[in-house]
Parts: structure tokens; C-alpha cells; sequence
């Protein structure tokens, strides 16, 4: 924003357009039914200790299925960085061996083939492959599934806010994109692509200034 604004002279305005949920999907058969951030970090850091189904106190049927076969995005992925930055903070990475792929719904696909793997993706991409895990913030505690009611209540703890961005106040075409976009019609059309609209989240501000926590949509 502070970038944007001194190599423009223009002051950035943000909007929050809706929300994703990123699920935490395993195969349909995997008996687990949720995680904690914690035991995330220890499945995907770097340094994590948590290898194998076992640990999770999933057994999966077979010795050779035990150990968690690890579903990624590219780096350059802007889910990767929210995921990373969420369950791992700003200073530690993903553990080597992670299979990155380059779409979201691939992600799904993928470990709707392999009992033993798990991934991450927006809630809209669930399918009967596959099932989305309860998240709780810390072991022992609730967990939460990914559902629209969960993101409203602030209660699912992996959730972004999607932004748009415009250089001063929009106006023209931009401004009717947007008026759209926030109307009942595009929030309707958000919901249907699997987002949680925008007066349905935990911040019902829709004039609020955009920040480095959510996926950015910008608008010139």
C-alpha cells in the first residue's frame, strides 16, 4: 500500500469482496476427522515431527500407507503464501517433498486418488472424493469445519478476506464493477463459486482498507 501510494501519488482504496475458506482435504476413506493448527505446522514445517497417519491417530489399512504423502501449491502461489503464512509463520518453510501443484482443483483431485495424502484449497472445491477436515486453533480445543456459518462467526481459522484495490476512489467502469460486485446480484455469483460474501463474514466493513492477509484482487 505505502509502495503503491509513493510510486503513484494516488491513495490506494481497499474493499473486502468476500472470503475463502481454505480447507484441509484428506481422501474420503481417511478416518481422521480434524486437525489443529499446531499438529499442521508439525505435518508441513520444515522441522515438523509428524510423518506418518499414526501420529494423527489415523491408521490407515496397510503399513506402506502410513507415512502422510504431503499436497502443496507452487510457491508462487498466493494460496501457498496464505497457507504458509498462517500455519507457519513468517519464518519457517515447507518441508521437503511436498508435490506442488498448480491449480487448486488439482490439489483436490489428486488426493481424491491417494488415501494417504493431504492438502489445502478453497472450501468451493470440495467434491465426493475427497473430505474436508475440522480445524481448531490449538490441540484440545473446538474444531471448526469449513462451512459458510463457521467463516461468518469468525470461528474457522483459516480464512482470508479477498480484496479489491483501486488508486484513489474508483469511478466510471471501475466503480459500477464494483458497486456490482457488492450488490446482492455478485455476491450471489461469489457464493456460488464457493466464497462466503462479504456481509456474511466476520468484518462487515466493506470499505475497508486492504492489508497483506488476503488474497488481492487489484483494479486499476
Amino acid at each position: 500500500m505505502a509502495a503503491a501510494r509513493r510510486k503513484t501519488g494516488w491513495e490506494p482504496q481497499g474493499w473486502i469482496a468476500g472470503y475463502d475458506a481454505l480447507a484441509v482435504y484428506v481422501h474420503r476413506d481417511n478416518p481422521l476427522s480434524e486437525i489443529s493448527l499446531e499438529q499442521l505446522a508439525q505435518v508441513y514445517g520444515r522441522n515438523g515431527r509428524i510423518l506418518t497417519w499414526n501420529q494423527l491417530g489415523a491408521a490407515l489399512p496397510g503399513p506402506s500407507r502410513q507415512e502422510i504423502i504431503l499436497i502443496s501449491r507452487q510457491s508462487n502461489s498466493g494460496t501457498y503464501q496464505y497457507f504458509r503464512r498462517a500455519i507457519l509463520g513468517r519464518s519457517q518453510d515447507f518441508r521437503l517433498g511436498t508435490r506442488d501443484l498448480s491449480g487448486s482443483k488439482e490439489v483436490v483431485t489428486l488426493i481424491g486418488t491417494a488415501l494417504g495424502a493431504i492438502g489445502y484449497s478453497g472450501m468451493g472445491y470440495a467434491t465426493s472424493q475427497v473430505k474436508t477436515l475440522s480445524v481448531s486453533r490449538r490441540s484440545g480445543e473446538s474444531a471448526y469445519a469449513p462451512t459458510e456459518a463457521n467463516v461468518a462467526a469468525g470461528a474457522y481459522p483459516i480464512t482470508r478476506p479477498l480484496y479489491l484495490y483501486s488508486l484513489g476512489m474508483p469511478t466510471g467502469a471501475t466503480k459500477e464493477y464494483l458497486d456490482w460486485i457488492l450488490s446482492p446480484a455478485g455476491q450471489t455469483v461469489l457464493r456460488q463459486a464457493g466464497y462466503v460474501p462479504a456481509a456474511s463474514g466476520p468484518q462487515t466493513d466493506l470499505a475497508r482498507r486492504g492489508s497483506a492477509g488476503g488474497a488481492d484482487v487489484k483494479q486499476p
